[in-house]
């Protein structure tokens, strides 16, 4: 090494170890001072793990039930049932629409009919709905009138005697996958004469059984009205699907009404203190969250799950397995009916959130994860709500129910969250 360089490195080396030692001491401070400051210690020193946080607490800010589902026309089958000490219902068929002439075979000409045969009524059933294995008798009855006939109190007075139809002894668990009831002719001609509706009443009598109708197949009511136009052989048999005609409404509204069902015993509803998702008519619950924003935006969550403390419940089918199937809202807070929110709701499905499947006499502790619901939280706008809601499977077509403890509730049986969390270390200079 020449004179000159040996002269160079001394006069650059103690400034240079110097820096070096500086550097050390910043290093060396970052890794073991506590900086409230910034979050610059796990990027300047890797070998330090941030720890993940475990949290528990009471975030439901709103919790309530709703009833009345599924909304009529919107479930594709409806029960029909007589188990007095748990369900009874009723259902009604409208025919507002009757053929009221026919071709008869092979020639051109348009006939009018004056006489019908073999009239039935044709439900259309969903055999894993049905129960009872002693005989019952479904009767059927005329329960047309000039009254407010959408008022459940008018049409349930016109189920009696004199206005019976039509009937037919069945055994529950003994039936296939349809039923055809025979109806008098003579009630079928009169309404074909007058050109009136035929609207008919369905209920089951005479001992305890359930069966599960399907309502609506495609858009369209699934029970059918058959008939013969006359009593000879010239003839093709008329079938008739669902329809009704009421003026100034919406095409859901004449839908709703083609086949509906009438509640006459049903589930208790909701009590103080809980919450209720599914029984006859059918509940929804839906509970609003409060969650810090130093976990939904500024962590990232590893573990959710939403603790629900389940009480036992006795009505319908209280040891069936049931699927609680989550629904996630996606309105803004702008829009206050709650039941417009669940409308607007979307299946948890879409969202990846898992069905459970519980059993409504049990009761206890329940864990639902919702780590893929909490995840997309810090993605949604401010104004719409972190929320989740439920309902039950088989929504309508089962009596069965499951209830839990709502935020009314005591402390240790509220529904709470628990997220497990790790706070982001973005690299930021302290």
């Amino acid at each position: 090494m020449s004179e000159q360089s040996r002269w160079s490195w001394a006069r650059w080396r103690a400034p240079l170890v110097a820096g070096a030692a500086i550097l050390l001491s910043v290093a060396a401070a970052a890794c073991t001072e506590n900086l409230d400051g910034g979050v610059a210690c796990p990027s300047l020193c890797p070998s330090q793990d941030e720890p993940f946080r475990d949290t528990t607490f009471d975030a439901v800010v709103l919790d309530t039930s709703l009833a009345g589902y599924p909304t009529l026309g919107l479930s594709s089958t409806l029960l029909l049932a007589n188990r007095p000490d748990t369900l009874v219902t009723r259902a009604v068929l409208r025919f507002d629409q009757l053929a009221t002439s026919y071709q008869p075979n092979g020639t051109g000409t348009l006939d009018s009919i004056t006489t019908v045969d073999s009239v039935y009524i044709v439900l259309p059933l969903d055999t894993t709905g049905r129960r009872g294995s002693t005989p019952v008798t479904l009767e059927v009855f005329d329960v047309d009138t000039t009254a407010s006939d959408s008022v459940a109190s008018v049409v349930r007075s016109l189920f009696r005697s004199d206005r019976r139809i039509g009937s037919l002894t069945v055994t529950p668990s003994a039936t296939g996958d349809s039923l055809r009831i025979p109806i008098g002719r003579a009630a079928l001609e009169s309404k074909i004469a007058n050109r009136s509706r035929f609207r008919v009443g369905l209920q089951i009598s005479g001992g305890s059984g359930q069966l599960r109708v399907r309502a609506f197949q495609l858009g369209a009511g699934a029970p059918t009205l058959r008939y013969d136009p006359r009593t000879d052989t010239l003839y093709r048999p008329i079938i008739l699907g669902t329809n009704t005609s009421i003026s100034n409404t919406t095409t859901d509204v004449l839908l709703a009404y083609q086949v509906y069902a009438l509640t006459d015993l049903g589930s208790a509803g909701v009590s103080p203190g809980t919450l209720v998702v599914g029984g006859y008519p059918a509940h929804r619950s839906y509970l609003r969250f409060n969650v810090p924003l130093r976990i939904t935006d500024s962590s990232t969550i590893v573990r959710a799950e939403l603790l629900l403390t389940q009480t036992r419940s006795r009505f319908g089918n209280a040891n069936d397995t049931v699927a609680l199937i989550p629904l996630v809202p996606t309105t803004t807070d702008s829009i206050n009916n709650l039941r417009r929110v669940l409308d607007l709701a979307a299946e948890g499905a879409f969202a990846s959130v898992d069905t459970a499947v519980l059993v409504p006499s049990d009761s206890g502790l329940r864990t639902l994860n919702v780590l893929a619901l909490a995840r997309t939280w810090r993605t949604l706008p401010l104004n719409v709500p972190r929320a989740v809601a439920f309902r039950i499977g088989l929504e309508g077509a089962q009596p069965a129910e499951l209830r839990f403890f709502s935020s009314e509730a005591a402390a240790g049986l509220r529904p709470r969250l628990r997220i497990t969390y790790l706070p982001r270390a973005d690299f930021v200079l302290p």
